[in-house]
């Protein structure tokens, strides 16, 4: 199973983070072990990564952040330390070949911290596409942390989940009341489908005497109707202040002929700000 050493450009970046960051020992221990021969040295290798590399969390440096945005959206502002950057430096050279088998039987055995790391790194990986089912499989868990290595952060769901495993990851964020501003490429993946989907939602939350997310609000963005819009009318009159305001902003950028052009432009800042607001509000 050895490999060259940097086997790709993800390979190249995550090891460029780490000469700053690492004794020259364990910089060493690194480099041997990214050369394993055979499945059974990647898993003893993946295992004894908490022993060998701290678990500090490394300031990005400026060109780093740069870098790390454009391989991977939303890694600077995620919850990354050397442990997961390094194990997910030996996820990435495991051939493209073998990786599908041996990944799924990793998960098999992983523990929740494990599980985080390689849900949040398969997205490093050349041929992630690949891993759609056993990500679909990770969305089933009712482990939080795990939830969101897959969720949030992660531009994997984005940019490989299909229509339906994206709708109902963000409507599992809403029922496991996670922030949905933290959820990668969001807007860009708007659909009708969901916006229906969040309305049934509301309504059966609204039945139950409970309240919803003001970030729910933002997947009707270019999908108003008379339902939607009768709804945005009673969280204005009986709404929090951020429920709202969140009406008040879809109302306002909904208004013109275009309201249903999903390619238009929303304010994300703006949103954004409820959905952060919101949750510090419930910590």
């Amino acid at each position: 199973m050895t490999e060259n050493t940097f086997k790709n450009t993800a390979c190249e970046i995550l090891y460029s983070l780490l000469p700053t960051r690492l004794s020259e020992a364990r910089l060493n221990w690194m480099k041997t072990v990214m050369l394993f021969e055979n499945e059974d040295l990647f898993f003893l290798n993946f295992g004894l990564i908490p022993r060998m590399i701290p678990s500090d969390s490394p300031e990005w440096e400026p060109s780093e952040k740069i870098i790390l945005e454009q391989l991977y959206p939303g890694l600077t502002s995620g919850q990354w330390n050397l442990q997961q950057l390094c194990r997910c430096l030996l996820m990435a050279h495991i051939p493209e070949d073998q990786n599908v088998i041996i990944i799924k039987q990793l998960t098999q055995s992983a523990d929740i911290g494990e599980l985080t790391c390689i849900y949040k790194g398969i997205f490093f990986l050349e041929n992630a596409f690949e891993f759609v089912p056993l990500v679909e499989e990770g969305l089933r868990t009712n482990m939080t942390s795990v939830f969101d290595s897959i969720a949030l952060l992660n531009p994997f769901a984005a940019k490989y989940l299909p229509l339906d495993s994206w709708n109902q990851l963000v409507l599992k964020a809403l029922f496991m009341w996670r922030p949905l501003y933290r959820i990668t490429n969001l807007d860009l993946r708007k659909n009708e489908k969901l916006a229906f989907l969040a309305t049934d939602y509301i309504h059966e939350r609204w039945a139950a005497g409970r309240a919803v997310s003001p970030e729910i609000w933002r997947l009707m963005d270019g999908f108003l109707n008379k339902d939607v819009t009768a709804c945005l009318l009673k969280v204005i009159e009986f709404g929090d202040p951020l429920s709202k305001n969140a009406a008040i902003i879809l109302l306002r950028e909904n208004a013109s002929n275009t309201c249903n052009n999903i390619l238009r432009p929303i304010n994300t800042t703006l949103w954004d700000y409820i959905g952060e607001q919101y949750y510090i509000q419930n910590k």
